[in-house]
Order: C-alpha cells, then sequence, then structure tokens
C-alpha cells in the first residue's frame, strides 16, 4: 500500500527545502496528487537520504533543553533528554521492524492470491507445483523478516516520530500547510511560518484571531479573556493565540493573501533603543502595547509620527513573525527633523505608527532563485524580505548583494553570515561602498547569467535603483519580475 506525503513534510524528511523538492520533482517529472508525494518516488528523488541522522530527534533534543520545569512532578513529568532520546531510539526501531513486517506481508498476500488464482486455473500437478513453491517462498520471507530492513519502512518510522515532535496544520480554504513545535500557539507557528493568519492583539482579548477546527484535536495552553459563546464553540472555534496542536489538524482560518487584505491600522509604540551600525545609519527598536500588534507582510512600510509631530515613512527592518517588536532603520542627514527628534528622543517616548502600506512584497509562490540588492537604508525591506523567505522555504535559492559604508564584522554583516553559514541555499555578497549599478550587475550576471529566470528586488537610493532596474532589463530581466523600493 503506498503512502502519501505533503510536500512540506517530505522536504523535511529529505533534509531539504521545500522549493528545492518541487524542482527536483519538476525536473524529473515525477507524480504527484493535490499536493502530495508518494514515498517510493520521494526515496527515488532523494535515493542518498541519511536515515541514520535524524534532524528530528535533534529538534526535539534542543525543544526538551529549552523547556521549562514543572514546579511538581506528576504522571506527566517527561524524564531527562537523554533518558527521552534512547526510549525514542528504541521506539524507532521497534516501529522500523513493525513496519518493514507489514509491508512485505502485504508484498506476500499480494503475490500469494495472484499466483493462486492462476494455478486455479491450471491443472491439479500445476497447483500442487504452485503450492509447495509457495510454501517455500513464505517460509524464506519469514526468516528474512527479523534480519533486514526497508528504506520505506525507515522513512515511515522517520515521519512517526515527526509527528511526535511537531504537528502539520492545513488551513482551509488556501491549502498552506505549517508545521507547530514546541510550546508554540497556532498563530505563533502560522507567523513563522509566513502566512498571515488574521488577528489583532496576539494575547487573547480581541477574539481576532478565532478559527475553527474542522479535524484533529488542539489544546488550550494559555487563559484568554476573549469570550467564545457555547454555540461557537460547539461547532469547533477556538483562538489561535491561546491553542496549540496536539495532532494534526486541518483549520477553517481567514488569511491576507495580498496586501489590500490587511486593515489601516494605528498603533502608538514606545521606543525602545537605538543602536548606530554605521557612520549614517541607525537601528531603532520599537514595541506595540501587548493589545495591540501590528499586521503586515514582509517589506511594507509605515508612517511615524513622533511626539513632537515629525513624519516620515519608514520600512519595516524586521519579519512579521514577530509583529510586536518592530525594528526601522534611520539615515542621519543634517537637516532631518524627523530624524533628530526621533534619534534624540529617550526609551519609552511613543511614537505614532499608522499603516502597513506598500506594493515591495515577496512573490510566495515563485519557486525561481531570489536576488536581493539592498544598497544603504534599503537594506530595511530587504532584511524583512528574506526571513519571510526563509520562512515559507519556497525559493530554490536565495543570493543577497549588499552595499553599504560600514566596514565588514559590524551587526548586520554578522547577521548576512549567520544567514551564509546555516542555510544552504543561501549566498552572500559584500560589495564595495562605492559600487555603481553597473558593477553590480556585472557581479549579478556573473553568477546568474539568466537573470530573465530570477526574482530580482532591490532597494536604495532612488537614482541607484532606478539606473539598476534600467540596466538589468536591458540584460534581459523581465519586468514582471523585477521589484524595486527608493528611499530619497
Amino acid at each position: 500500500m503506498s503512502q502519501h506525503l505533503s510536500l512540506s513534510r517530505a522536504a523535511r524528511l529529505a533534509g531539504v527545502s521545500r522549493g528545492e523538492l518541487q524542482e527536483k520533482i519538476r525536473c524529473m517529472g515525477l507524480p504527484t496528487f493535490e499536493g502530495k508525494i508518494d514515498v517510493e518516488q520521494l526515496l527515488e528523488a532523494y535515493p542518498e537520504v541519511d536515515i541514520d541522522r535524524d534532524p528530528v530527534l535533534e529538534r526535539l533534543q534542543l525543544i526538551m533543553a529549552d523547556a521549562r520545569p514543572k514546579k511538581h512532578k506528576g504522571d506527566n513529568w517527561l524524564p531527562e533528554p537523554e533518558v527521552l532520546m534512547s526510549r525514542l531510539h528504541d521506539f524507532q526501531r521497534v516501529l522500523i521492524r513493525t513496519k518493514t513486517a507489514l509491508n512485505t506481508a502485504e508484498q506476500l498476500v499480494s503475490e500469494v492470491a495472484e499466483r493462486l488464482e492462476t494455478a486455479a486455473r491450471g491443472t491439479e500437478a500445476e497447483l500442487r507445483a504452485q503450492t509447495q513453491d509457495l510454501s517455500v517462498r513464505l517460509r524464506q520471507s519469514l526468516e528474512k523478516l527479523g534480519r533486514s530492513a526497508d528504506r520505506e519502512a525507515e522513512l515511515f518510522a522517520k515521519d512517526a516520530l515527526l509527528r511526535i515532535v511537531s504537528a502539520s496544520v492545513r488551513i482551509a480554504p488556501s491549502g498552506h500547510e505549517f508545521f507547530v513545535e514546541g510550546s508554540d500557539s497556532l498563530l505563533e507557528a502560522a507567523l513563522k511560518s509566513g502566512l498571515h493568519l488574521d488577528y489583532g492583539c496576539s494575547s487573547g482579548n480581541c477574539g481576532a484571531c478565532r478559527v475553527r477546527v474542522l479535524s484533529g484535536r488542539v489544546r488550550k495552553i494559555r487563559a484568554h479573556d476573549y469570550v467564545l459563546s457555547g454555540q461557537e464553540q460547539d461547532a469547533g472555534f477556538v483562538l489561535a493565540c491561546s491553542n496549540t496542536a496536539v495532532t494534526d489538524v486541518l483549520l477553517e482560518a481567514s488569511e491576507a493573501l495580498t496586501a489590500t487584505d490587511l486593515p489601516h491600522q494605528e498603533i502608538r509604540c514606545s521606543l525602545r533603543s537605538i543602536e548606530p551600525v554605521s557612520d549614517d545609519l541607525t537601528l531603532v527598536r520599537m514595541q506595540t502595547p501587548r493589545t495591540q500588534t501590528l499586521r503586515f507582510m514582509a517589506g511594507q512600510r509605515v508612517k511615524l509620527t513622533t511626539e513632537n509631530g515629525f513624519t516620515r515613512s519608514l520600512a519595516v527592518a524586521s519579519c512579521p513573525c514577530d509583529a510586536r517588536n518592530l525594528q526601522f532603520l534611520v539615515s542621519r542627514k543634517p537637516g532631518n527633523d524627523f530624524c533628530e527628534a526621533l534619534l534624540s528622543g529617550t526609551d519609552g517616548q511613543t511614537v505614532l505608527l499608522e499603516g502597513p502600506e506598500g506594493e515591495f512584497l515577496l512573490q510566495e509562490e515563485a519557486r525561481e532563485p531570489a536576488l536581493f540588492v539592498a544598497v544603504g537604508e534599503g537594506f530595511a525591506p530587504i532584511r524583512s524580505l528574506i526571513e519571510h523567505a526563509i520562512s515559507i522555504d519556497n525559493a530554490a535559492r536565495l543570493q543577497l548583494y549588499r552595499i553599504d559604508e560600514n566596514r565588514p564584522g559590524n551587526l548586520f554583516d554578522n547577521l548576512c553570515r549567520s544567514w551564509h553559514d546555516a542555510l544552504d541555499n543561501f549566498g552572500y555578497r559584500l560589495l564595495e561602498p562605492a559600487s555603481a549599478p553597473g558593477d553590480v550587475l556585472h557581479q549579478v550576471l556573473q553568477e546568474f547569467p539568466q537573470i530573465g529566470e530570477c526574482q530580482v528586488y532591490v532597494a536604495g537610493p532612488a537614482h541607484w535603483v532606478e539606473t539598476f532596474v534600467a540596466d538589468a532589463r536591458t540584460r534581459g530581466a523581465q519586468e514582471q519580475r523585477l521589484h524595486s523600493d527608493v528611499f530619497e
């Protein structure tokens, strides 16, 4: 009996990104059905899958290490991580043997039925010969059962442990899928996966994150002030911010699929810190109230207004997955009243935030390589896009070209290098501060000569970006795959 896996789960088992798996399926012409792939096809695509190295168990060990102990041990108290890991390894070995036996038995039953049907149509002597042959075949198979394990059984056992460590959640009607790990709520896990579920406060006060459980089991992990009616509870509604998945779950939930789906918001934020990152750029961290969180898409901007009335539109320099803690890059330009008012303020001062706005967004369904070019302040939206691209794990390859005045080794350079070190499909180039658009395009074309087959995102000073985009068009970049954001 064939086993089908969702592409997200199959990518995890194979140890590759979802984008890389989809590219392999396309190149090999492998069949898929309703977003799923057969285990045999997965092993055909990745025969080198290392079953012995189990990232599922490694991830469980990290979750256990980060977990906070309970105050009082009870029946549900977990053993030490080393003990639990040892028991799970034993469980995995038993499961592999059991699944191997089941696979073999299914094959034997099918073979026996087919051969008996053939023998029944023959002579009595042929029937006796077939019966004797089948008897020998069955004894050999039974002797072999305890000594071997097939790769499909190993993958089945690995998938079973993956289900212990993380539950899969599928959203209706979009069909999007994400995983819930550790103590994350449904909402937290969805945001970390780059999805845009409806929510307001993320703390159980407003009820905007209400979802309906169509199948599977969830568990309440924190109390909430919003009251669901008895009728809503009977219908399966829960708050995504206050529940986690116990088993694989199918949810009915609203999502923002385009920028126009997001509501206009006005939030008064608190200034938390100011940190210079170069001679002319400062990283500003702000926090929204606990009862009001900014909903935005990676790459978008908001309008900020200081207490004394100065305003400016800035790109959010952080990921939508942590929308209470916002980051912005502010250019310190002489005579800029907004910058002086904001950067001369003290921690705790309030800033009015309005938005979001802008169409400089990641093409989430694109499978092509994604090229990012960031100049100076343009690193703010580019950083947000990259963190979102890493979350959804769709693009086959990500490449960043960064031009800035600061020396290697500063805050952002270290961040980019950490992406490069941690991700197999991420590349990073820190280019000379005075690099002209043509020089950068030449560097890009050396590594990606077929630039027309790439999604290109460029952000920076208006004249620089406009020149780069115009030159890229003449060198084969496709209009629908060129995305830009400019800063005055």
